[in-house]
């Protein structure tokens, strides 16, 4: 079969001409077989510039690195899939799984860098642990700051809880956030602390949960 495939491309491109405009890459003469169908067909095209569309409007929210990652690296493998298609069927369906995978993940609640991150200069006005009533060795670190922003960690954080001071001087940078939150809910924002007597650095999310959760 796999001697005859130059054929049936050579066939495809001359019986259907590359007429439809596909948004995610250049339609030729050249086109290996999954794009060059693509290409041919102008329900397929429209879903290619859907797919693509949606995949451009996630990427262009900054979303935090690992965020970022997932993304790219589900988009790579989806497109290796959609290449190894032989026919319209196939193609088909995985643009129709595609499109609804990204929005499904376009209305999810997902985490976005701040930029350029928002940071003040505060003092650190408490520091505890994450339960009441508990050690921070044993629940995890918390620290609240003049400013009335907070930190919470499930860890133990050492340059908080063993080397950080009540009334040290600090700077606070908020660097993310979380889209799609429910009305009110807006736990999860993550800030960037530099303790300016120590040098030391950490970054904790504002609560336990992010919004959404328990």
């Amino acid at each position: 079969m796999k001697k005859f495939l130059p054929f049936i491309f050579a066939l495809i491109a001359a019986l259907c001409p590359l007429t439809s405009s596909a948004v995610s890459f250049a339609c030729s003469s050249n086109s290996p077989l999954a794009e060059a169908l693509i290409c041919s067909d102008a329900n397929l095209s429209a879903k290619d510039d859907e797919m693509a569309t949606i995949y451009r409007v996630l990427r262009m929210r900054r979303m935090h690195t690992p965020t970022q990652k997932e993304l790219k690296t589900e988009q790579l493998a989806w497109l290796s899939n959609r290449n190894s298609c032989k026919n319209l069927a196939c193609l088909n369906k995985a643009y129709d799984t595609r499109i609804l995978a990204l929005n499904e993940y376009k209305s999810s609640i997902f985490e976005v860098s701040v930029y350029p991150p928002q940071c003040s200069n505060t003092s650190i006005s408490d520091i505890g642990a994450r339960l009441d009533g508990s050690s921070p060795k044993e629940t995890g670190t918390a620290i609240n700051y003049r400013n009335e922003l907070f930190g919470v960690s499930y860890d133990y954080v050492p340059a908080i809880s063993e080397r950080s001071r009540v009334g040290d001087r600090v700077k606070v940078c908020w660097i993310s956030r979380f889209l799609n939150c429910p009305m009110g809910d807006n736990r999860g924002n993550t800030y960037q602390t530099t303790n300016l007597r120590t040098g030391e650095k950490w970054e904790l999310p504002d609560a336990s949960h992010v919004c959404g959760g328990a």
